[in-house]
């Protein structure tokens, strides 16, 4: 197996390559660096309604990248820099911007083995600050999955997740999940991959008729104002997202 780590792009996983066998959707740099590889999001995962951050009594203006709404953070198009490498580790750091309102850095560090991948975000924060983080992978559309939750988090009128749990439905979706019944695992070609993190929300993505997302988070979308986890000045939080892969004869 091996993986090729882009710090110019947003310290994603531009591509991972088992045997012969692609798994991540790949692009560059004229690609929508939405769309490709596997990238983090930091400091919030998913929607921001109406693109506006509401803390401590205050009202922010954050980036409107998905009109009305802001998407998946700040730092994905962003370049990191590169604080540790090796042939199966590396580490990367970045400040969380200016289109962020508070002052902070956040590490992303992957570990490569013969089987799996393994990823790490850590954000210090400088100033108290809410918090979310989470991974972004765009796997090529998998010939089989398992993906089942316990409940998915029923949408409102703007697009956003709500605390209303519902059944998972069969069509294909866009929307948040809780609680994984089973491992969750897809099997591309003759790739099966397993997905694990300590993250507490599961976005899905497999309406594309090409590729599939599966989105570990710390919280919903629109978690960062509805409940978010806060920060207080010089702490840090911690999240992990592992990709297990076995070729299948």
């Amino acid at each position: 197996m091996t993986a090729s780590v882009y710090p110019e792009f947003g310290a994603r996983i531009g591509s991972m390559i088992v045997g012969d066998q692609e798994i991540f959707m790949t692009g560059g740099a004229t690609d929508d660096p939405l769309s490709w590889g596997c990238y983090p999001m930091v400091p919030y995962a998913g929607r921001v309604r109406d693109a506006t951050l509401k803390f401590a009594g205050e009202q922010f203006p954050l980036k409107n990248n998905l009109p009305p709404h802001s998407l998946h953070g700040t730092v994905f198009d962003r370049p990191w820099n590169v604080a540790k490498n090796s042939p199966s580790e590396i580490e990367l750091v970045i400040d969380l911007g200016d289109e962020w309102p508070f002052a902070g850095t956040v590490q992303h560090h992957i570990q490569l083995t013969d089987s799996k991948i393994e990823m790490q975000l850590t954000v210090n924060a400088i100033d108290a600050m809410p918090i979310q983080v989470g991974w972004h992978p765009w796997f090529v559309k998998p010939t089989d999955t398992a993906l089942r939750f316990a409940s998915m988090l029923q949408r409102d009128g703007a697009g956003i997740a709500t605390e209303h749990r519902v059944s998972q439905p069969t069509i294909p979706v866009d929307d948040c999940f809780v609680e994984p019944e089973n491992p969750l695992t897809i099997t591309i070609e003759n790739v099966q991959v397993t997905l694990s993190s300590d993250c507490s929300h599961w976005v899905l993505y497999d309406e594309p008729l090409n590729a599939t997302c599966v989105e570990p988070q710390s919280g919903p979308p629109n978690g960062i104002n509805d409940d978010p986890l806060q920060l207080a000045p010089n702490t840090s939080m911690t999240r992990k997202f592992t990709i297990e892969v076995q070729q299948i004869t």
